[in-house]
């Protein structure tokens, strides 16, 4: 089908049988979409699996929120992130349960406009970041902190004293 100039053109072709109804509904859809590209007004909306690939690997430095327009977002958790050794790293872990959040309940950019990508594709990577997060919580409960204490017999211990006594 030829390329259609105007929504007065579908509906004529459409009137005159020269065209289905559901090929009338998808060259209207693509003349909307023609029309707003040309109008400046649609932008190319945010890839939303980009943005849980870059919440779940660069979360903490608020790359996400860079790249979906919240740019004064992504600068706090960027600088919580960078001085976060002088406060005990809590900056750190508030930033993980933060990047958390978004990656898992945010679906528009900044500018309003849904993120695109395949949704059931976004909520197996979603679904997966929660595998992954669980499994470490429960894989980091395993972990046996404690330090091997050698055994020390008499003698070692009285030469240690001697040395200290010297």
């Amino acid at each position: 089908m030829p390329d259609l100039v105007s929504l007065e053109t579908l509906e004529k072709l459409l009137a005159e049988g020269k065209i289905s109804s559901a090929e009338f509904e998808e060259q209207k859809r693509i003349l909307f979409r023609h029309s707003l590209r040309e109008s400046g007004e649609h932008k190319n909306p945010k890839s939303g699996i980009v943005y849980i690939l870059l919440a779940f690997f660069l979360g903490t430095l608020g790359a996400h929120n860079l790249y979906a327009g919240f740019w004064k977002r992504g600068l706090v958790q960027l600088f919580l992130t960078l001085t976060a050794s002088m406060f005990l790293f809590l900056p750190l872990m508030i930033t993980s349960l933060w990047a958390l959040g978004e990656l898992l309940f945010k679906n528009k950019s900044a500018d309003g406009h849904m993120m695109s990508g395949n949704r059931k594709v976004i909520w197996a990577l979603r679904l997966l970041v929660v595998f992954v997060f669980v499994s470490a919580a429960m894989s980091a409960s395993y972990v046996d902190l404690s330090l091997p204490m050698p055994d020390i017999s008499e003698e070692d211990l009285s030469a240690a004293k001697e040395l200290i006594n010297s």
